[in-house]
């Protein structure tokens, strides 16, 4: 009898649970003289997972301020571009997963705007406490509003790509 509980309760973890999410973004731009990237270890959010029915929604947002390139005129730019006292952080709005393609569904919001995305994630699930995960994909500026910045005449190409790497602690 006590065995039959504990396997419906490790069941249970395996079934269903939700997440803190922690990690961090990156993204990778390019201009003219070559490509660059910043760092933003302000990734936090709440997941809700059920992988035996496939299930997955929640948020998870990062602070726009907090990008760090190396370069600090380039991340005066980047929080400029943002408009970080207006639009101080981006959200993804998870809606759901296609367990058979590992594709997540969401909303994501940048600057005002919201667009609908589908991001490649690979995950893994350790024990039913510990979700794993990274992702990425690729966003114009332009989609959100988004003048891309300039330095002494070079501009950042519209096309940015977002990395996302982090876990989860089932609570």
């Amino acid at each position: 009898m006590v065995r039959g509980i504990a396997v419906l309760w490790l069941l249970g973890w395996a079934m269903a649970a939700n997440f803190q999410v922690q990690g961090e973004a990156t993204y990778e731009a390019r201009a003219p003289l070559g490509t660059f990237r910043g760092v933003n270890p302000s990734l936090e959010g709440v997941v809700s997972f059920e992988p035996v029915k496939g299930l997955l929604q929640g948020r998870v947002c990062v602070d726009l301020s907090a990008w760090d390139s190396k370069e600090p005129l380039r991340d005066r730019h980047t929080r400029e571009m943002f408009q970080v006292d207006r639009y101080p952080q981006a959200c993804l709005l998870i809606q759901g997963w296609d367990a058979n393609q590992n594709l997540v569904h969401g909303v994501f919001s940048l600057h005002g705007v919201e667009r609908r995305v589908t991001v490649p994630v690979r995950h893994t699930l350790e024990g039913g406490r510990i979700l794993r995960f990274e992702g990425e994909w690729e966003l114009l500026l332009s989609d959100y509003g988004l003048k891309a910045p300039s330095f002494m005449g070079m501009r950042v190409q519209d096309r940015v790509v977002v990395r996302v790497k982090g876990q989860g602690v089932a609570k």
